[in-house]
């Protein structure tokens, strides 16, 4: 049995979107720890993260725009040995008065959180799949699962979540013939910016664990997925939200 240290990143080159967030930026952080040569990017250029952990490049990148996609990975010049991608959008609206203005809200939210990371898949997968070998980690949601911790959840997110954590599950049974794993996390209520301009009355008492998760506390299941431990693993999003709901 080989007993060398499977969860050890170092020498794997990652992709990391949305690392100007606080979980993008927390698992960048993990994954430096773990000493990942990390390429990192979101819709302004991190560069202040890139140069706290020594990231080898910062890219400012709208995941919704292909080309610009495209362009970036072209930009990274090496083969990528993971995606993991951590971007997300979430703004409350008005789904039954709002009109026009709830309209492009939930076109918005579809852009980032669906064809973005489809975006990012069609620009990475094809040379993992050539290669025979690769990981992609995409973050969906507790909402996809649940609707979202309360009623009052935008549906919008909700259901953007939902097709994400659909297309882990596609994407993992189109590339597990060439050994690329595609996987997913599902966090729960983390206590992010996010989670504070959402303005909604989550009840920590029903909580089991009686507290809002850490962002560290979803980099380091995304550095499991990505790492060597993971490698008969795919089509899975991992529930990270301290016992709410399970799969």
């Amino acid at each position: 049995m080989n007993l060398k240290n499977h969860f050890d990143l170092r020498g794997q080159r990652v992709f990391l979107t949305g690392a100007g967030g606080a979980i993008g930026g927390a698992t960048a952080r993990v994954f430096a720890t773990l000493g990942a040569e990390l390429y990192i990017a979101d819709l302004k250029a991190p560069t202040e993260l890139a140069g706290e952990i020594g990231a080898r490049a910062a890219f400012a990148l709208d995941n919704t725009k292909r080309d610009d996609v495209d362009a970036v990975v072209r930009d990274i010049g090496v083969e990528l040995d993971s995606l993991v991608d951590t971007s997300g959008y979430y703004v409350k609206g008005d789904w039954l008065n709002g009109g026009d203005e709830w309209e492009d809200l939930f076109a918005r939210t579809m852009d980032i959180n669906v064809k973005g990371p489809v975006n990012l898949i069609r620009a990475v997968l094809p040379g993992m799949m050539e290669r025979k070998r690769g990981r992609i980690v995409l973050t969906s949601s507790m909402g996809a699962r649940n609707a979202g911790s309360t009623l009052a959840i935008e549906p919008a997110y909700a259901a953007s979540k939902g097709a994400l954590s659909t297309l882990v599950r596609y994407y993992a049974r189109q590339a597990a013939a060439s050994g690329v794993v595609v996987n997913g996390v599902a966090p729960g209520a983390i206590f992010t910016p996010l989670l504070v301009s959402a303005n909604q009355p989550f009840a920590l008492d029903s909580y089991p664990m009686k507290r809002f998760g850490q962002p560290e506390e979803i980099g380091w299941p995304c550095a499991f997925l990505a790492s060597e431990g993971a490698t008969f693993t795919t089509g899975a999003v991992l529930d990270v939200n301290g016992g709410v709901c399970f799969s």
